[in-house]
């Protein structure tokens, strides 16, 4: 009768290992992409670390980014265009691993070089490679980003 109930535990205890390992594909933090984020500004960054930011309309501030788990996204994205407050749609697919985002729109895909994901925020943007944009103080500009905040 030991050895059952030893084995049983032994059992047990491999079963509680094997179910907490890591998922080496996903997000290096585990925080979720999935869900709707909403746009709240746009941060430029200087070489000298100085930060710059532009708040977005009331227009732009409408646009919603959805990230579902199927690795699918859609975005509803409005944008003002001669006065007006114009919608556009736009999905695809995306994917996370290692903290690098790829969205893969129907048109082209788009690496964003830039990447921070945290309970509630998401920034993405772009690193200045060419040198060739400049902050108001003269810096140059070392990355740009939009930062959302999750709504759902």
């Amino acid at each position: 009768m030991k050895k059952v109930k030893l084995f049983f535990g032994i059992l047990i205890g491999l079963m509680i290992f094997s179910s907490c390992s890591s998922d080496d594909d996903s997000n290096s933090n585990s925080v979720s992409i999935v869900g709707i984020w909403k746009p709240i500004k746009e941060v430029f960054v200087c070489s000298t670390g100085n930060e710059q930011t532009s708040n977005f309309s009331t227009c732009l501030l409408m646009t919603r980014l959805t990230f579902n788990s199927d690795n699918t996204f859609n975005n509803q994205e409005y944008s003002e265009d001669t006065g007006d407050c114009l919608e556009n749609f736009s999905n695809g697919t995306w994917t996370l691993i290692n903290n690098n985002l790829t969205f893969n729109p129907s048109e082209v895909s788009v690496n964003p070089t830039f990447f921070e994901l945290t309970d509630n925020i998401i920034k993405t943007g772009y690193y200045n490679n060419d040198n060739l944009l400049t902050c108001d103080n003269g810096s140059e500009l070392s990355h740009s980003y939009v930062e959302y905040i999750r709504i759902e």
